[in-house]
């Protein structure tokens, strides 16, 4: 079918719109405004509560973390549950002020680095701890670089808590973490660009006197090759943590100096008879000879034994473990 007009019926076409024959549409459509800009890196749903499984990722880091920096400072530390949120990388840094310990690392196989950052006093109470102090430096902050040997024993914290971040996705994903660099200054330690969003995991950790924040910077579009394994919760190996928890306690238990005592008899006498007490004087006690005693720890009775003596010191052979009341 030909869809071409013939020059007779354009002409004709024209005469009906002429003459009002044929109808147009005269009336200008009204433009309605009612689109607004969206920026991709503002999503309504915040970038962190599409990954749940990270949670439960920095969860499992914690508790790690916690056993491993309490064994290698042997100080106790305390670490909080971790807060995420997602954020642009600028409004990120803006909040990092020099001198700041910034260490650099990636996850292997994933694309790009993240960043791990340690405020500086708490920096210092690590170095602290690590030489035998007590966690508290009273080392000027201000206006100064880190020194050699504080370079070296941040890198061996940084080496630690990399090793437990490890460990904690290794369940989701195989990951190896590897450190590159440490900077003090944000401006050195840009892993993207400003726009580019990032997701923020934070904690406070505290070792003796002595409190700081550690950041996990992670990139999301790092993470986007295995966003299908970070949507979907996994199931949280309580027992693995419970197990970890338990080791923990059992070691510093067994480390801990408590007061055994036992007592062989009582007696009660007179002030009279006090006052008349001398050299040689026998007091009869309640206990009789073969009778088992009760030994207690930390004052309270734990076990029955017997009286005696082992390679010339005073000795108690355990006969019995006492019933929980």
């Amino acid at each position: 079918m030909n869809q071409i007009l013939s020059q007779e019926e354009v002409e004709s076409l024209l005469g009906g719109i002429d003459e009002g024959k044929v109808k147009t549409e005269t009336a200008a459509v009204e433009k309605v405004d009612d689109s607004e800009i969206y920026d991709f890196s503002r999503q309504r749903t915040p970038l962190h509560l599409s990954v749940p499984a990270l949670g439960i990722i920095n969860k499992r880091f914690i508790t790690l973390l916690r056993e491993s920096l309490s064994r290698a400072t042997g100080s106790t530390v305390v670490i909080s549950m971790p807060s995420m949120e997602s954020k642009k990388f600028e409004e990120f840094s803006r909040n990092l002020s020099p001198p700041t310990n910034l260490n650099i690392f990636q996850m292997k196989p994933l694309k790009g680095s993240a960043l791990m950052v340690l405020e500086t006093p708490l920096v210092f109470a690590f170095v602290d701890t690590l030489f035998g102090g007590t966690g508290v430096s009273e080392v000027r902050v201000e206006g100064r670089n880190f020194t050699s040997i504080e370079i070296k024993m941040i890198g061996k914290i940084a080496n630690i808590i990399l090793a437990d971040l490890e460990k904690a996705w290794a369940d989701v994903h195989k990951i190896q973490m590897a450190l590159v660099r440490s900077e003090m200054d944000p401006q050195f330690a840009a892993i993207v660009r400003p726009d580019d969003m990032v997701i923020v995991v934070e904690c406070s950790v505290k070792i003796e006197n002595e409190s700081g924040l550690l950041t996990i910077c992670i990139p999301y579009y790092t993470m986007e090759p295995i966003k299908d394994k970070l949507k979907h919760r996994f199931q949280d190996d309580t027992s693995e943590v419970d197990q970890v928890l338990r080791r923990s306690l059992e070691e510093r238990i067994r480390a801990t100096d408590v007061n055994l005592s036992c007592t062989l008899g009582k007696a009660r006498i007179r002030g009279k008879e006090l006052l008349e007490m001398k050299v040689d004087d026998v007091i009869p006690l309640d206990q009789r000879i073969g009778d088992s005693i009760v030994v207690r720890v930390e004052g309270i009775g734990k076990f029955k034994g017997y009286p005696g003596c082992c390679n010339n010191n005073k000795a108690i052979r355990i006969s019995e473990r006492l019933h929980k009341e």
